[in-house]
């Protein structure tokens, strides 16, 4: 390269880098920018708040009177060491509404000392307190907190009130706790509330005058500095607000209110992840014969396996289960076989025969059942069940290892409750700790196993692969419910052949009231898709796949991006694996539509490996929005539903990606023709955390909104062309991802000529 092209590229180079950062800086945003700016769009109304601090040696009172975001100096400015009592008006037509808090600092110093309590009668019974708040890390209310408390205690009188919180460090606000609304099952497995719990004043004095667990012998004072006592306190609270058995049924009773309500100076988490209820206590408020079936009798697990041409597989996984399996509850296996080849159904008979020989003191014996059909998981369950004698179904996936020998006594623990639906297992990849299951969450992309791929050995996100979960599904590789309960809701839907099935069912569940449980308590080694390839692999599973989710999704539309245990402000539209907040890359349709060019690729192009392209989303936007076709949806289009929304990430490898520019393109099967997408840069900071060696990959998502009628009719691959702005050079590759356009039209038409 000559001296002037060397000066001429390295003069383009710095515009590029110059045009780069302004982007990268106009589109990054901190976590506390964010929140503040979700926090504004809020509307809370004003009240008048006067505080009082109780203090060791003296008393002040404050006053102010701006409902939201208000600023008191002298409490705020710093984390509160003190109990304060805060007296919340709200006047209205003539009437005046009050609410009386009494904020307790329950934790401790970092010296280990104890905290000052005052005495909850002596301080409460004199202000005529209404509601009480612990606070088990050291922190301050935030802006939000004591406006939506009011409101809350206001409109609906709960037994317990809880929020998020976050961390408040010199840098401004970071490391938010997002919590899900009411979980009994979390409750009951560890103090998920986190650092501040709101309850009666009045159920708290009589908790305590009753309850000899937390008070004999002690004073008030001394009963609340006890380790787990506010715990326990809330379980018994709970149980007085709600009844015999918690559930999901109580959850008008226990509020989440989702947004940050207090701000700590740590992590709050570690205030409370080692938080233990008594043993007692261990499966809640149920009955205490819940082991005891309705006929007297034993309960009985049919272990229900599909299975086809995989005799290997499948006898590790059985010998791994009558070998291991240890605990007090019988079991039986069906092994449900769709038409293995006459050589391998030889081989599992002589199996079969030779574990029968074997004396398994739990096994109630293995059955058999040899039906050659085209493969539907649902269907062969369904037969397994309609053969099962047990009032307990496992349905397990011929590729699992039982490594725990109380996995089928946790799991039957939750299962033969009245209120439970499916209770799963933590499933992790063979000989590793790397995890593949921890529950299934709703995202608004679809359902997605969150935390797949990442290291059990490390705890995620406040304790989300520890634990006992709520959760909105679990897979059905392991899944455990009530025989009655299936045969209640109809089985496995059929018409979900190979993926969804075990999603459908649980959302099933979810509606008719039932509580879906993740036991991350329960571990066990899943040798994935061993049997039939990966989901997703090849154009016919991705098409597949999409059917069965639009399927999946007509039968469910009321719960199609919506998940009670899963944070609004958590990621929702995207399929990452950790817990992340939205601020980092959730979709906006704001964007201006893309005009699509039909046009080859420039001649001097080149296919090129080193272009990655990652597809994330490509649907029609309706469908983006409500789960389902337009001429399915409960709800009519709009004009701005009529289009595409295409989502990805893509990159160079080895080359600065500040350099180049993106064109997304479709590609006609049929035809070869191509349709040239202009695209949003987005900001990346999970693809740029995972290319530690390349350069400039911030900017490496993109966006795009196509309307409907500037794609034709037809069935398209997706590329990504890489246009380098300081050479000649461009580079482009092609996504396995396929788009079949043109069908969303007819649905549209329809909804129209309905509507007209």
């Amino acid at each position: 390269m000559t001296d002037l092209k060397r000066f001429a590229k390295n003069i383009l180079m710095k515009k590029q880098f110059r045009s780069y950062e302004k982007k990268l800086n106009g589109l990054k945003m901190t976590y506390d920018g964010w929140i503040r700016q979700q926090e504004e769009k809020l509307r809370i109304d004003k009240i008048i708040i006067s505080v009082h601090e109780k203090c060791l040696k003296n008393e002040a009172e404050k006053q102010t009177q701006d409902g939201f975001g208000y600023k008191n100096e002298g409490i705020h400015s710093k984390m509160i060491r003190t109990p304060v009592w805060y007296e919340v008006r709200k006047k209205e037509e003539g009437t005046e509404n009050t609410v009386k808090f009494l904020f307790l600092p329950v934790w401790q110093d970092g010296k280990g000392k104890e905290a000052w309590i005052p005495e909850i009668r002596a301080f409460g019974e004199d202000k005529n307190t209404n509601v009480i708040l612990f606070a088990m890390a050291e922190g301050m209310l935030s802006d939000l907190a004591l406006p939506m408390l009011f409101k809350t205690w206001n409109e609906e009188m709960p037994v317990l009130v809880y929020g998020d919180e976050d961390v408040l460090a010199e840098q401004g606000r970071e490391k938010p706790w997002f919590k899900p609304d009411w979980s009994p099952d979390t409750f009951l497995s560890y103090f998920y509330m986190g650092s501040l719990v709101a309850l009666p004043a009045r159920a708290v004095c009589e908790c305590l005058d009753q309850n000899k667990q937390l008070v004999e012998g002690l004073s008030a004072k001394e009963a609340l500095t006890r380790k787990n006592a506010v715990y326990e306190l809330c379980y018994q609270v709970i149980n007085r607000g709600i009844g015999q058995e918690i559930s999901l049924t109580g959850k008008g009773c226990v509020r989440h209110i989702d947004e940050v309500l207090y701000h700590t100076a740590e992590e709050g988490y570690g205030a409370v992840k080692e938080m233990r209820l008594p043993a007692d206590c261990a499966f809640g408020y149920e009955r205490q014969d819940s082991w005891q079936p309705e006929d007297g009798k034993d309960h009985l697990v049919s272990v229900i396996i599909p299975s086809k041409d995989n005799p290997e597989v499948l006898f590790h996984c059985i010998s791994s289960l009558t070998e291991r399996t240890k605990g007090g509850i019988p079991y039986e296996i069906i092994l449900v076989d769709n038409g293995s080849r006459e050589e391998n159904k030889i081989l599992i008979k002589q199996n079969i025969e030779a574990l029968q020989q074997k004396n398994y003191p739990l096994c109630r014996g293995i059955c058999y059942h040899y039906e050659s059909m085209t493969f539907n998981f649902s269907r062969m369950c369904n037969l397994g069940a309609s053969m099962a004698k047990g009032d307990l179904l496992l349905f397990l996936n011929d590729d699992m290892e039982i490594i725990q020998g109380d996995w089928l006594v946790k799991l039957a623990e939750k299962a033969v409750l009245e209120r439970v639906g499916a209770v799963g297992a933590k499933l992790l990849y063979p000989d590793s700790t790397v995890i593949q299951h921890a529950g299934i969450t709703n995202l608004h992309v679809g359902p997605a196993h969150k935390l797949q791929f990442l290291d059990d050995k490390d705890d995620h996100y406040y304790g989300r692969n520890r634990y006992v979960h709520n959760m909105m599904g679990v897979t059905g590789a392991c899944l455990m419910l009530q025989r009655k309960r299936f045969e209640e809701l109809g089985g496995f839907y059929e018409g979900l052949a190979v993926a969804f099935n075990d999603v459908d069912l649980c959302y099933t569940l979810f509606e008719s009231g039932y509580d879906n449980i993740q036991r991350n308590d329960v571990v066990l080694y899943h040798h994935e898709s061993l049997s039939r390839g990966k989901d997703g692999e090849s154009e016919e599973k991705q098409l597949r796949l999409l059917r069965e989710k639009d399927v999946l999704y007509e039968r469910h539309q009321d719960c199609y991006g919506k998940d009670p245990y899963y944070s609004k402000y958590l990621t929702t539209d995207m399929l990452e694996s950790e817990y992340t907040p939205a601020y980092h890359y959730q979709v906006s349709m704001d964007m201006p539509w893309s005009r699509v060019q039909k046009k080859e690729l420039p001649e001097n192009a080149r296919e090129d490996a080193c272009v990655v392209l990652g597809m994330e989303c490509a649907m029609d936007i309706y469908k983006w929005k409500y789960g389902v076709a337009a001429g399915r949806g409960k709800i009519l289009p709009a004009e701005e539903d009529e289009g595409y929304y295409f989502q990805g990430y893509a990159f160079v490898i080895g080359s600065d990606n500040a350099c180049y520019k993106k064109t997304l393109f479709l590609e006609e099967k049929e035809t070869g023709e191509k349709l040239l997408i202009p695209v949003r840069d987005c900001y990346r900071p999970d693809i740029d955390g995972n290319l530690k060696d390349q350069i400039h990959t911030e900017l490496t998502g993109f966006a795009a909104k196509v309307h409907l009628l500037d794609i034709p009719k037809g069935q398209y691959r997706f590329g990504m062309l890489m246009e380098d702005g300081c050479s000649r050079q461009k580079l482009f590759s092609y996504s396995s991802w396929v788009l079949r356009a043109g069908e969303e039209q007819v649905y549209f038409d329809e909804t129209k000529r309905a509507k007209g």
